[in-house]
């Protein structure tokens, strides 16, 4: 390897939290049936207080590794998207940390409803949501502090008209998407 080529990535390994920057930490769940291929990206932002993205599936040892990294220090739960696949875990792990449950109109037992413009302030970060599709309950959310995009699935194969600019005071750097490694180029990813 020479100085010139990029480190590469370490894998994503399920049940595993891997610390991608200083606020950062990616918690992958298992596929389901056999599979040890790593399924969706849960992301726990912060130290002191911690919010918890898209806790997933509702795989009880899944949840149980969220509540051992942040135990009382989960604050908030929201998800980019209140499907089962990233949401049916929520009320669980709400039960577990005694986080508030943070979601989009008509989910079952949040706490507040989550709207654009949504904001967790808290002591080391801030991050803000915003609507893809609030009548279907889609969000994204853009942590401020590290200029990341949290997107979930919601971005997979192209990025909605018009959101770029909506994202641009950020000038976002990273993005962090519901499935597969961290990505260091939003600028690329949000072109497309």
């Amino acid at each position: 390897m020479t100085i010139e080529e990029p480190i590469p990535l370490p894998p994503i390994t399920p049940g595993v939290a891997r610390a991608l920057s200083p606020l950062v930490r990616r918690i992958a769940n298992k596929c389901e049936g056999d599979s040890e291929d790593p399924g969706l990206n849960t992301y726990l932002i912060g130290i002191d207080e911690i919010v918890i993205i898209d806790p997933g599936p509702g795989d009880a040892d899944h949840l149980d590794v969220l509540a051992g990294c942040g135990g009382d220090r989960i604050r908030w739960i929201i998800m980019t998207d209140s499907c089962d696949a990233n949401a049916a875990g929520a009320v669980a792990l709400k039960k577990k940390t005694g986080a508030e449950l943070i979601a989009p109109a008509g989910f079952k037992g949040a706490d507040v409803e989550l709207v654009d413009g949504f904001k967790i302030d808290a002591t080391e970060f801030r991050v803000f949501a915003f609507d893809i599709d609030a009548d279907a309950g889609q969000y994204v959310f853009v942590l401020e502090q590290e200029r990341s995009l949290i997107p979930g699935d919601l971005m997979m194969d192209s990025v909605p008209e018009g959101f770029p600019a909506r994202v641009k005071s950020y000038r976002l750097k990273s993005v962090a998407p519901g499935h597969g490694q961290y990505i260091e180029d939003a600028k690329t990813f949000l072109a497309r």
